[in-house]
Order: structure tokens, then sequence, then C-alpha cells
């Protein structure tokens, strides 16, 4: 199954945020809707980098408390490893392993689709094995 069925199944929704925002206005965000990266986009639209809880935990533990009041561009992680909507979910879990990372932007074309986290991925995988054990046992009861 491909990312583009991971987002169908739960939407496109990403979060944004400017790169001269402040880091404490990207950590509200990050709190008020419940999720772990906000996307980091100039006024165009184009995807400049990510910024996570973990940035901001790192940064407050670098900076101080005055790390509240630094832009998000000194903190946002980028490049950006991102995934295409045609990639697997088994393809996208490699990758967030490999390279210890909990969220991929999904882009097509250079427009931001959506983002998937590694929990919507696994979930993905266990929903594809469930349906695979139930084909497998329709099959084993035929014959």
């Amino acid at each position: 199954m491909s990312v583009a069925a991971i987002l169908q199944y739960k939407g496109s929704n990403v979060f944004t945020v400017r790169p001269e925002h402040s880091v404490a206005d990207a950590a509200t965000l990050l709190t008020a809707k419940r999720v772990g990266v906000a996307v980091v986009c100039d006024p165009a639209g184009a995807l400049l980098g990510v910024v996570s809880e973990r940035d901001v935990v790192h940064a407050l533990s670098q900076y101080g408390k005055g790390a509240l009041d630094m832009p998000v561009s000194n903190i946002m992680t980028s490049p950006v490893v991102t995934c295409a909507p045609s990639d697997s979910a088994k393809a996208v879990l490699q990758v967030m392993t490999e390279r210890r990372i909990r969220h991929l932007p999904v882009v097509s074309e250079g427009r931001l689709l959506g983002i998937v986290s590694i929990g919507d991925a696994v979930n993905h995988r266990l929903r594809e094995a469930q349906l695979e054990v139930g084909v497998l046992r329709d099959f084993a009861a035929v014959r």
C-alpha cells in the first residue's frame, strides 16, 4: 500500500509555521494541535524545513529559555527528508528507522500534500497484515 492510501485514510492536514515565527509560537501550535511536528514554509508555500518537539527541547537545552524568542529558522531541521504519494508504507518505515525521524512530509511536484508519521505508517502496515491474515484464513477454509 502507498503513502497516498495512508493520506486518504488519515487526511492531509498539515500545520505550518513561517521561518520568522518564534520557537514559542511553534511550541504553542504543536501543543494546541496535539502534533509532533510543524512544517516550515515560506510565504509562497515552499518547504523550508520542519520543527519538531525534539527540536524545541534541544534548543531549550542548548540556549535556555532564550530559545523561545528565537525564530524557528534557527532550530528547524533542514534540508527535509520527504516522501512521495507513490512510496510504500514499508519504504517509508525503513527511511524513518534509518534516519531516526518520526515524520515525513509528502511532496509531489514541489507541492506539500500531507505528512505521514511513523504511527500512521505502522498502523497502516498492521491493517495490511490483518487483511492478509483474513484472506489466508478464508483461503485455508475453502481448501
